[in-house]
């Protein structure tokens, strides 16, 4: 039986409707044997209807579920560490619940990391689906369809793809939980990634990952933003982070 090759992490907090199912069903529709694929989700303190609604969505489309009982300030990189942390591949896949992926999706992240001989931090410049565009369950027969209709964003950015081998993920602790509500633990990994001597490459000529619409919770703690800005600039030098803990794991400050 083949061993996993790559593992999805997607984080969530009281998300269960039709977008992460269409980004499910996505990483279902994938060109390549199903058992190399394993999906984790983060269920980051979900409400008990959100959960049992989660439970039921990672029983149907064969995910992990991870659950973190908290009730702190959501926290995207923590999230995201929890689910690092259960992982099983050999390649860690970063991304978000409201992504729909080309089936070529997952082949294309393992044939650029076997090209780059494990040294690649890949990424992807996103598509946005419009809003005029219901939301509804999607097929694979449906995505020629939508990704006619969905355009690159005007900034790259890379949230919802980052790939590198799971090892680089433990070494340098993970992404910064300094980051809280929306952050720039993303910008920041990247950079992290470039200290550590990967190499950005980017896959969107080679596939597609398609945006679905919905309403944008980012800009509702100005502050919080500013605070994640200038954490950013000031600590994105710093390969390795979380000293105190990272995920579920603690360890006491300066200790390696």
């Amino acid at each position: 039986m083949p061993h996993v090759q790559l593992s999805a992490v997607i984080p969530v907090r009281d998300r269960s409707g039709p977008r992460l199912e269409n980004c499910l069903r996505s990483l279902r529709w994938q060109q390549l044997d199903p058992s190399t694929l394993e999906i984790v989700i983060t269920d980051f303190g979900s409400s008990p209807d959100q959960a049992a609604a989660l439970r039921d969505l990672c029983e149907r489309h064969r995910a992990r579920l991870v659950r973190v009982d908290t009730s702190e300030t959501w926290n995207r990189a923590r999230a995201l560490n929890y689910g690092i942390q259960q992982t099983a591949g050999r390649y860690v896949f970063c991304t978000d619940a409201d992504m729909i992926f080309a089936p070529n999706f997952a082949a294309t992240l393992l044939g650029t990391q076997a090209r780059e001989r494990d040294a690649a931090f890949v990424v992807c410049h996103c598509r946005d689906l419009p809003e005029r565009l219901a939301e509804r369950a999607w097929t694979l027969d449906d995505f020629p369809e939508l990704l006619a209709a969905a355009p690159f964003r005007k900034a790259t950015g890379t949230g919802a793809c980052q790939v590198a081998r799971r090892e680089f993920f433990e070494r340098v602790r993970g992404y910064d939980e300094g980051f809280a509500f929306w952050g720039q633990e993303d910008n920041d990994m990247r950079f992290r990634a470039g200290s550590a001597g990967l190499r950005q490459v980017w896959i969107q000529d080679q596939t597609a990952m398609l945006h679905q619409w919905h309403p944008s919770e980012r800009g509702k703690q100005p502050l919080r933003k500013s605070l994640n800005d200038v954490r950013y600039h000031l600590t994105k030098r710093v390969t390795v982070k979380n000293w105190r803990g990272w995920g579920e794991r603690t360890r006491p400050l300066g200790l390696g």
